[in-house]
C-alpha cells in the first residue's frame, strides 16, 4: 500500500509541477504582452510629443514670417507720406479727359458742368482731431482733377 501510495503522490507531484509549469508560462507569456503594449505606448506617446513640439515650432514660424511681412507693409506704407492715404474719387473717363483738354478752361461756366454736384461733395464733419485734413485733401483732388481755379 505505502508503494500504491508512493506511487500517487509521485503522479501528482508530477501533475503539480506540470500546472506550475504551464501557469508560469501562461504568466510569462502574459506579462511578455503588457511589456510590447507598455512599449507600443511610450513609442506612440514620444512620437506624439514630438509631431506636437514640431507642429507648434512651425506654427510660430509661419506667425513670426506673417508678423515680418505685416511690419515690412507698415513701414513700405509709412516711408511715403506723399502717398494719399484715401482714394480719389470716381470720374467717369472720358469726362476726365475732355475736362484736361477743353480749351475753355478760363469759362467758369463751361468747366463747372464737369464739376461733382454739391451734394456728391465730401462734408466736414468736425469730429475726430484731424478730419479737416482729410475734407482739405479730398477738395483740392477735386480742385486738380477739374482744373477748378481757387
Amino acid at each position: 500500500m505505502s508503494n500504491t501510495c508512493d506511487r500517487i503522490e509521485s503522479k501528482y507531484q508530477v501533475q503539480d509541477d506540470e500546472m506550475e509549469d504551464i501557469s508560469t508560462t501562461n504568466i510569462n507569456y502574459q506579462l511578455q504582452i503588457l511589456k510590447n503594449y507598455v512599449l507600443t505606448l511610450v513609442d506612440n506617446t514620444n512620437q506624439f510629443v514630438i509631431h506636437l513640439a514640431r507642429s507648434d515650432s512651425e506654427r510660430q514660424k509661419l506667425k513670426d514670417e506673417i508678423l515680418a511681412h505685416v511690419e515690412q507693409i507698415h513701414k513700405n506704407y509709412e516711408s511715403n507720406p506723399h502717398m494719399p492715404r484715401h482714394s480719389t474719387p470716381f470720374t467717369e473717363e472720358e469726362l476726365s479727359i475732355k475736362g484736361s483738354i477743353n480749351p475753355f478752361l478760363g469759362d467758369n461756366a463751361i468747366s463747372s458742368k464737369y464739376i461733382p454736384k454739391l451734394q456728391e461733395w465730401p462734408t466736414f464733419s468736425g469730429e475726430g482731431e484731424y478730419n479737416h485734413i482729410e475734407f482739405i485733401r479730398a477738395i483740392n483732388i477735386l480742385q486738380e482733377d477739374f482744373n477748378i481755379p481757387d
